[in-house]
């Protein structure tokens, strides 16, 4: 039966990657294993289970090199990596060689952390780097020539070569190895993290083994690189009829629903993973950003409360409490809990992104753009420290590097009306009209009810003397703020432009409507308004005499 394979292969997957100390994987892989249910292999043709290429046996042939590898993966689940290495510092097989090597690295990352703990203090400026890089490198690289890896040590490979910078040859050792052995989700995870659009990953993919497990890679990178939002869909309904009780395709559903907006969707998904794991931390930062966005205080410190009680000092609690004192309007106690988050792990995206958020409602746009700037160096593909140093240098009154930065986060989120309107605004600025006009039509793709874009180009429109093309923009703003009940547009000024315009063809019984409704509102315009109506009234009265003898003789 295929889900009896699809089980055994998560188990031999939960094993070998336990064993070799890779714990992220090996929770991703039981968490499958709780949910995979029978299935018809007709309906799944992406479901080839028969390109799964065995790695060399791992059962040690002596006793004796058994027990050093226990002994050493022993000293690495108790983190004294520099011990475990030097345990296995004669082994010559892959497996005890990648736990040998990779404790190795861990031992320069844990170390690198230690020097360099002040979250954006003097120290924090020194580029600190893993020492243990180059040694391991030179170990592996010969192998590599002569193909002597496996799939685990081509993993660790391609770790090294991202470390220095080397993204391609990492690219082509993480393909190698997942087309070894496709059952190492931290592979996948650092496959996805070099991929920066929708052509590269669309390069990479005939390169890979037509298994299952690339489905989900493709939907996680989809999803973190916000494109082809339709695809995602329809490939995360396709999984979840394979794991249909997943919690990690449940959360990447979330995401998918955060990502595009659709907070009330996303909310009722994370109630329901909370329900049915109330200790569960992960992702839950996302929830609190979506409950922050919506502006519900009483649940988001709910969620700030249990996430403490749970585990206090793990980054998404921090970020979670940070959300709340933001959402308070405490900012410096916002500040303080990011940092907190920083240093439990320093490539914590978010908590960058945020903190720089925090520094610019406190009006520091110096410590705003340093940790904007932070999250770029960590992910250049997150749209949201992009869009935080365009609106920083906005603040700045320097819009040519607003421009700038506002094009890279398009880039990254090309159907976000938001990114698109703030790249308008700059060319605004610049009195670059028609480059704005561009930009807030473009803006229109990713939502054709976007009102202030619609407004914004009637403004554009009627600046040009372009009467006609302002109107027809002008009445889709006021329509779309009619049915949206959004006040966010000058309505004033759109219905007097359409109502001089309307009076000027002719049409007085549409401009008195337009006027009447200015009237509702108090300011120096509303005498201009009662004038105009006047106006109006005298023209209806004209133009119904002037009709009257026509009516006469055609009577006659």
């Amino acid at each position: 039966m295929p889900q009896a394979i699809i089980r055994n292969q998560l188990r031999e997957g939960v094993r070998r990657c336990g064993e070799r100390g890779l714990f992220h994987s090996t929770k991703w892989y039981l968490l499958g294993l709780e949910e995979t249910e029978p299935i018809n292999i007709g309906d799944f043709p992406f479901l080839d289970l028969n390109t799964l290429e065995l790695a060399e046996s791992e059962v040690f042939q002596e006793p004796q090199v058994a027990d050093r590898y226990q002994l050493a993966k022993s000293y690495f689940d108790l983190r004294e990596f520099d011990r475990c290495s030097y345990t296995l510092r004669d082994a010559s097989d892959n497996k005890s060689r990648f736990l040998k090597l990779y404790a190795k690295y861990l031992s320069g990352e844990k170390k690198k952390e230690e020097k360099n703990q002040d979250i954006m203090g003097l120290a924090d400026e020194k580029r600190i780097l893993n020492e243990n890089v180059s040694e391991i490198l030179e170990d592996l690289e010969p192998l590599y020539l002569v193909d002597e890896l496996d799939s685990f040590c081509l993993y660790l490979y391609a770790l090294i070569l991202l470390k220095k910078n080397m993204e391609q040859k990492a690219v082509d050792a993480l393909v190698k190895s997942l087309n070894k052995y496709p059952y190492n989700w931290s592979a996948w995870l650092e496959l996805s993290g070099c991929i920066s659009n929708q052509d590269t990953l669309e390069k990479i993919l005939p390169e890979l083994n037509n298994h299952f497990m690339a489905k989900f890679f493709v939907t996680h990178t989809a999803n973190e690189l916000h494109f082809n939002t339709e695809l995602i869909q329809q490939d995360l309904e396709l999984l979840l009829c394979l794991f249909p009780g997943s919690d990690y395709l449940k959360t990447q559903k979330a995401m998918h629903f955060y990502n595009t907006r659709e907070f009330d969707e996303a909310e009722a998904i994370f109630d329901e993973l909370i329900e049915k794991d109330p200790f569960r931390l992960d992702n839950l930062d996302t929830y609190s950003n979506v409950l922050y966005v919506m502006e519900k205080k009483a649940k988001l410190s709910f969620l700030a409360h249990n996430s403490a009680c749970v585990d206090k000092y793990r980054p998404e609690t921090c970020c979670i409490i940070g959300n709340y004192f933001s959402l308070k309007g405490e900012h410096e106690k916002a500040v303080i809990h990011f940092k907190r988050a920083l240093k439990l792990n320093r490539k914590y995206l978010s908590a960058w992104t945020l903190m720089g958020h925090e520094y610019v409602e406190m009006k520091n746009t110096h410590a705003a753009i340093e940790a904007y700037r932070r999250a770029v160096d960590i992910n250049t593909k997150d749209y949201r420290a992009w869009y935080g140093l365009g609106q920083t240098y906005e603040v700045l009154r320097m819009p040519y590097y607003s421009l700038y930065y506002y094009q890279r986060a398009t880039a990254l989120r090309p159907y976000d009306a938001r990114m698109w309107c703030a790249l308008a605004g700059c060319y605004e600025i610049l009195n670059q009209d028609v480059e704005a006009i561009k930009c807030y039509k473009r803006a229109l793709l990713g939502s054709e009810n976007e009102v202030i874009a619609l407004n914004k180009l009637g403004n554009l429109y009627k600046k040009l003397d372009q009467q006609d093309t302002a109107a027809y923009y002008y009445h889709l703003s006021l329509k779309q703020t009619k049915i949206q009940d959004n006040h966010s547009i000058d309505l004033v000024e759109t219905c007097l432009f359409l109502a001089y315009y309307e009076k000027k063809r002719g049409n007085f019984k549409e401009a008195e409507e337009y006027v009447t409704e200015v009237l509702k509102y108090n300011g120096p315009e509303k005498e201009e308004a009662k004038a105009l109506l006047r106006e109006l009234r005298n023209c209806t009265k004209a133009s119904n005499a002037l009709e009257t003898p026509i009516h006469s003789r055609t009577v006659y």
